[in-house]
């Protein structure tokens, strides 16, 4: 019944929010994947240690098609090594093929696998807000000088010496 009632609540709130935006990307980790490339490819113009910063954030992206590659069983790294092949190529709606045998992708949005803009939306924004802000702390941690007491300076000496 438990998870009846989570079906229902999640069909509920989908359609809430698809009558508040109507836009819809591609699953599978097709749009995860495709930002990845762009935000990479964007990171690689740009100069010192901006770019690996950049880097890591469009690597961080590669998470949700890691997991559905690991979830299913097959090579992960030929999974990826495929998804970014393919959107190499400009096809931008390639996603992970869950039901295929072995490492394979095809189009998501042909597949009918579709996720809620707002989602995707919401997620990398919250996720990113919250990376920023645990840089933010560790920054203000690190740049604060060490506690405990200052030393006195001893200036009990001559003059004369």
């Amino acid at each position: 019944m438990d998870d009846i009632e989570r079906a229902i609540d999640d069909g509920v709130n989908t359609f809430k929010a698809l009558t508040k935006d109507v836009r819809l990307v591609a699953g599978a980790g097709a749009t995860e994947i495709e930002l990845a490339k762009q935000i990479t490819t964007f990171g690689e113009s740009l100069a010192g240690l901006e770019q690996y910063a950049v880097k890591k954030f469009a690597e961080s992206l590669e998470v949700i098609p890691r997991s559905l590659a690991e979830n299913t069983g097959v090579k992960t790294t030929e999974v990826m090594a495929k998804l970014y092949a393919a959107h190499q190529e400009g096809k931008k709606t390639f996603g992970i093929d869950i039901e295929g045998i072995g490492a394979t992708v095809k189009s998501a949005k042909e597949a009918g696998i579709i996720d809620l803009f707002m989602t995707k939306h919401w997620g990398i924004k919250f996720s990113t807000t919250s990376a920023c802000s645990v840089l933010n702390v560790d920054q203000i941690i690190m740049s604060k000088p060490a506690g405990g007491p200052k030393v006195k300076e001893n200036k009990n000496y001559d003059e004369d010496d």
